[in-house]
Formats: C-alpha cells, structure tokens, sequence
C-alpha cells in the first residue's frame, strides 16, 4: 500500500474518499484470502505425500510396489 493511500484513511481528514478507503480494504482482504488458499493447498498436498509416505512405510517396507500387469 502505497503511503499517500494510507495517509488518506488514517489522517483526522474530514475529506476522507470512502470509495479509495474500500477499495484498499478490499485489496488487503482479497490479497490474505488468497494468501489462505495457497497455505491451505500446500498443506493439503503435504498431508497426502506424508499419508502415502506413510502407507508406503507400513504396507511395502519402503520398497517400491511391483507392476501387475493386466491383459
């Protein structure tokens, strides 16, 4: 955020442009909320890595599973 636009929604300015203080609240909601989803997706994704780690570590020894081949 640059410092004129947080100068405008933060002086005692009785002229404070409503329209620029929401459109700048909007931003910074906008950018967390992707910030959140991009946290979640990696997460997600480290969560089934480490359950198939997991599976692999119990089930196979940690060995590779061998190809069935099916005709």
């Amino acid at each position: 955020m640059n410092k004129k636009n947080h100068e405008l929604a933060t002086t005692n300015n009785p002229q404070i442009d409503e329209n620029l203080l929401f459109t700048q609240v909007a931003k910074i909601i906008e950018r967390r909320k992707y910030c959140a989803i991009i946290h979640a997706n990696q997460e997600t994704t480290m969560m089934f890595w480490e359950v198939g780690q997991y599976i692999n570590s119990v089930i196979l020894n940690s060995k590779r599973a061998t190809m069935v081949k099916r005709f």
